[in-house]
């Protein structure tokens, strides 16, 4: 065998070592790709859906020149109230249609627009369809928007690919989530370049260890004309077959590790929910890579190599020497540059590694906080989860700091950033978010953001920025009032209001993605179904069935069966009902109404009362309040359990009849305008009404309105109107109905004798007391409700498995990307391989530099634990200062690379925090691991025959 060959493949011990640290450093590299890039995946995957090629953007106006569609925007006033008009040009734009006259929240026939520069008048129209824009805002056409004076325009455009460089798209996730893994791959750039640092220390180090032991070889080379050259080629293919043979290695081990902690964890039954696989994209940046290193590795070795090059002697000192206070006095001291970089690697990975996984928390919808977060129970994805903000609201009640929140994923002008809707108040008492400038939002379309965020976006106070929407089409826009600073990732968002963020996604009106809390709460209520509502009818005649129905729901994150205690009076009633999780339905329990008077109805802590009259008492149906005189009404006589009341007598005024055998009379009123009395006597039982007579009064119907008298924060209550015509002619009449959060008009036309139904949802409310109004022909009839809060109800959805404690890899987050801090752990602990490989290699080049005093301090009688605390000695004043100047330099890296922006996730910087208790316990452990690496090689010199030590080769 030649000595080229021999130089080249005999390998000693030491060499398969450094080719197992090699395999492990390209392992770690290996499974971070695989990672970082299905944590990309797997977000790109479920916005894939979100996606769209057109983009708007904000300009100023006149806007000549501008490529796209130019829908400009006025600020006009109609009716003293201020609205946004916005103008689309003739022929539509975006498949809107352009209208004729304006279509927004106005009602009547016309309206009067007052711009800027113009007043116009314009008829109102009915919006044909759905449009991108808030329900808020006035559509007309563009030339009236123009006339009207527009200050500003948003230009509609068509984008060559969903991640446009300017403006943003109008359905956001899929670019969102493009960029953050592009942003993905910036950060695997910085760390491989860490990972080449250690790489070349490994190799570097072995190089010169193997000219030391070579140092004959090299010299007969040298001597039968072998050039400096051939023998530098010879140390780099050395050098590069070592690291070519550690990151093949290294390859097989990066894919295995990853994918064997998937299954371990599924086997253990913990959610692991990435793709592991190798996709082209993910193969061709791993080849890359890998080749990079070994690039790095053969620079390694001819740098160890250039001193036998020169001929300079192997075995004298080092040509680099510091001396500091407390330096070593036996390994050479220029170990501690090796070692220093080692750490700082080492140190930077581990807090780059803690911020990554706080950035997939404030992806997933958690962030950084210490409490607790509500979401829906079996929710795909933070983004899927729809939960009743009422239980905020309720929360905040009873003392628990609750923020309603909905995540959104925004892009502006090429730049990702994450986006939530909240209440600024409610944000700020479970967050460390502090307005630092301007002032607090008070308006749907002003905005706050966050101090990182407005330098990456170069937005200030007093700026208005177009928005697209997250996860919907959608466009607003919105006014930066102040700005705020947190800590993390919460000083990359820009926070709107619930109502823009609503637009802006498939969050249904009046829910949220999340409720996050400041404490997780306790479990004071037990999990499962519990009752929302009850209703019951407010009258029902003795003898007869009264049905209570209740409103249950299981708040619990899995299927649950209980039974529901309702009691009526002195009755008590049990039923057995089991639900899925979130699940809702209504029970009905029948009691019989044995005694008359006020029966109290009580299911939990919830109370209501019910009235149960007589069958025998009389009831009158369709008499109106008011009537013209001398007109003929009908007046119909009943008993309370719905029998005809027939010889009954009927009086109004001196006019008195009586019915017939179906209850039905037909009297006449007074000629005389007054108030009168309908008094209707049958059998000693009485009942009165009372009815104005009006020479101005038109007939008009008789009106029931109907809601209910209590109900609960989490129940949707309903007003039911009938509306009878009891007169002898035809009759036509406006019928509205007003209530919270809807309004309901119609035109009604009746015969004589017709009853017509009509019914109104209204929205849950806070507690309080709200009121309902009907209207028909100018004359108003009004009923109140109560709502009552359940803080009880809103405990147990908090204590019941909707709730996951802290943020980071819990709950929510492990359905989106599966225990993310499973994985990620198990690249920590490569890394942690990886760096003792990296130290004990530095240690191995000092100690074997000083092979030949280890062995005069053995042939002198020294033991191997003598020269064991000799060596750890001074490999503790190396450690010491290598890990405090690693910590240095480690924070000097990361502040530079986030400044420069190349520490940037999902929109969010990775800004790693610098506590000294944290530092300090990293730093502690660097030291260690770099005493536990010298030990390690000084055993292997320490016990060997001293002889050995004094030769070439070992």
């Amino acid at each position: 065998m030649s000595y080229q060959r021999a130089l080249l493949t005999r390998w000693s011990g030491r060499d398969r070592l450094a080719i197992v640290v090699v395999a492990v450093t390209a392992a770690f590299l290996v499974g971070a790709v695989v990672v970082l890039l299905a944590i990309a995946g797997q977000t790109t995957a479920i916005a894939s859906e979100f996606g769209t090629e057109t983009a708007v953007e904000l300009t100023e106006m006149p806007a000549d020149g501008v490529d796209g569609t130019v829908l400009p925007l006025s600020t006009v006033e109609v009716d003293g109230e201020q609205y946004t008009l916005i103008g689309i040009p003739d022929g539509g734009a975006h498949g809107i249609a352009t209208p004729d006259g304006v279509s927004g929240p106005l009602s009547g026939s016309s309206a009067l627009i007052e711009g800027e520069q113009a007043t116009l008048k314009r008829s109102v129209d009915a919006q044909a369809a759905e449009t991108p824009f808030p329900d808020e805002w006035l559509i007309s056409d563009a030339q009236t928007a123009r006339e009207l004076g527009p200050t500003r325009g948003l230009v509609l455009r068509e984008s060559s690919s969903p991640t446009p460089d300017s403006g943003a798209p109008l359905v956001g996730a899929l670019a969102f989530f493009l960029i953050g893994t592009r942003q993905i791959l910036g950060l695997l750039t910085v760390v491989c370049g860490g990972a080449a640092v250690l790489i070349g220390v490994i190799i570097f180090s072995v190089t010169r260890m193997t000219v030391r032991e070579r140092r004959e070889t090299l010299t007969v080379l040298r001597a039968t004309g072998a050039t400096p050259r051939r023998v530098l080629l010879l140390m780099a293919a050395r050098a590069g077959l070592l690291t070519l043979v550690g990151v093949t290695l290294g390859y097989s081990i990066g894919v295995i590790i990853p994918n064997a902690a998937v299954n371990i964890a599924v086997t253990l039954g913990l959610p692991v929910g990435l793709p592991m696989g190798i996709d082209t994209q993910t193969a061709l940046i791993i080849v890359g890579m890998l080749g990079g290193l070994v690039c790095v590795g053969v620079v390694a070795g001819v740098l160890a190599a250039i001193p036998v090059v020169r001929g300079a002697p192997l075995d004298s000192p080092s040509t680099f020497s510091v001396r500091w206070p407390g330096s070593p006095s036996f390994l050479p001291s220029s170990a501690v540059v090796p070692t220093t970089a080692t750490l700082a690697v080492f140190i930077a990975f581990v807090l780059v590694t803690v911020s990554l996984g706080g950035v997939v928390g404030a992806v997933g919808g958690t962030a950084d906080q210490s409490g607790g977060t509500i979401v829906a129970p079996n929710a795909v994805h933070p983004v899927a989860s729809q939960v009743d903000k009422t239980y905020a609201d309720a929360l905040q009640r009873s003392g628990t700091a609750a923020s309603p929140e909905i995540l959104l994923f925004q892009v502006h002008d090429g730049h990702a950033f994450p986006a939530r809707g909240v209440e600024f108040d409610a944000y700020q008492s479970v967050t460390d978010a502090e307005l630092v400038a301007g002032r607090e939002p008070n308006a749907t379309d002003e905005a706050v953001i966050g101090t990182s965020l407005a330098n990456t976006l170069e937005l200030g106070i007093g700026d208005e920025i177009a928005l697209g929407g997250s996860t919907t089409e959608g466009i607003v826009t919105v006014e930066i009032v102040g700005t705020f600073s947190g800590e993390g990732a919460n000083d990359d968002h820009l926070l709107v209001s619930i109502p823009v963020a609503q637009h802006l996604s498939t969050t249904s009106h009046g829910n949220v993605n999340i409720i996050r809390l400041a404490s997780a709460r306790s479990k004071t209520v037990s999990d499962g179904i519990i009752p929302l509502d009850i209703n019951t009818p407010q009258r029902v005649v003795r003898g007869e069935t009264a049905t209570v129905r209740i409103q249950v729901r299981n708040v619990g994150a899995t299927e649950a069966s209980e039974q529901v205690r309702v009691q009526f009076g002195s009755q008590r009633r049990t039923k057995q009902v089991s639900l899925a999780a979130d699940e809702q339905q209504i029970l009905a329990v029948q009691f019989n109404a044995s005694s008359v008077g006020e029966q109290t109805v009580q299911v939990a802590n919830t109370t209501r009362t019910v009235t149960v009259v007589s069958p025998d008492a009389l009831r009158l149906k369709q008499v109106p309040r008011t009537g013209p005189p001398n007109a003929s009404l009908q007046v119909r006589v009943r008993s309370m359990a719905g029998q005809s009341v027939p010889n009954a007598t009927v009086t109004v005024g001196s006019n008195s009849v009586g019915t017939n055998q179906n209850g039905n009379g037909r009297i006449r009123l007074p000629s005389a305008s007054g108030d009168y009395d309908l008094r209707v006597e049958a059998d000693n039982r009485t009942v009165t009404r009372q009815i104005s007579v009006r020479s101005n009064t038109t007939r008009t119907p008789a009106v029931s309105l109907a809601t209910p008298n209590e109900t609960g924060v989490f129940t949707t209550p309903r007003g039911r109107v009938t509306i009878s015509n009891p007169w002898a002619s035809n009759i036509s009449s406006q019928v509205s109905i007003d209530g919270p959060g809807a309004t309901l008009s119609e035109q009604v036309r009746l015969r004589p004798g017709e009853s017509r139904r009509l019914s109104a949802t209204f929205e849950r409310r806070p507690p309080g007391t709200y009121t309902v109004r009907v209207t028909v022909d100018n004359r108003t009839v009004e009923r109140q409700y109560r709502v009552t809060g359940d803080d009880r109800i809103a405990s147990a959805i908090a204590s019941s498995g909707r709730i996951s404690a802290g943020s980071g890899t819990s709950g929510l987050l492990s359905r989106a990307f599966g225990n993310i801090g499973l994985v990620l752990a198990t690249l920590l602990g490569l890394g942690v391989v990886m760096t003792a490989g990296s130290t004990i290699a530095a240690f191995s080049d000092s100690v074997q530099a000083r092979r030949r005093d280890v062995g005069i301090h053995r042939a002198l009688g020294a033991n191997p634990i003598q020269v064991g605390k000799m060596v750890g000695a001074d490999a503790l004043r190396i450690a010491i200062p290598a890990g405090i100047g690693g910590v240095t330099l480690a924070i000097l890296v990361l502040v530079c690379l986030s400044w420069v922006g190349a520490l940037t996730v999902f929109g969010v910087q990775l800004a790693p925090s610098f506590p000294v208790g944290t530092l300090g316990l990293i730093t502690v452990g660097g030291v260690v691991l770099a005493l536990f690496s010298a030990l390690v090689v000084t055993i292997r010199f320490a016990v060997v025959d001293p002889s050995r030590l004094f030769g070439g080769s070992r």
